[in-house]
């Protein structure tokens, strides 16, 4: 039987500073070519994602 999923920890201080700085931050060639393969991967149902 599978465990249950604990809840997320919530972020303060440094860490939560960090954690915004980092979502604000523009994608990176290296984001932006993961996301095409994912992307080239899913048009050729390679991939499956749940919605």
């Amino acid at each position: 039987m599978a465990k249950p999923i604990k809840p997320t920890p919530t972020l303060e201080g440094e860490a939560a500073e960090a954690f915004l700085k980092k979502m604000n931050e523009p994608p990176t060639e290296k984001d932006k070519e993961f996301s095409k393969k994912l992307k080239k991967l899913r048009s050729e149902r390679k991939i499956h994602f749940q919605s």
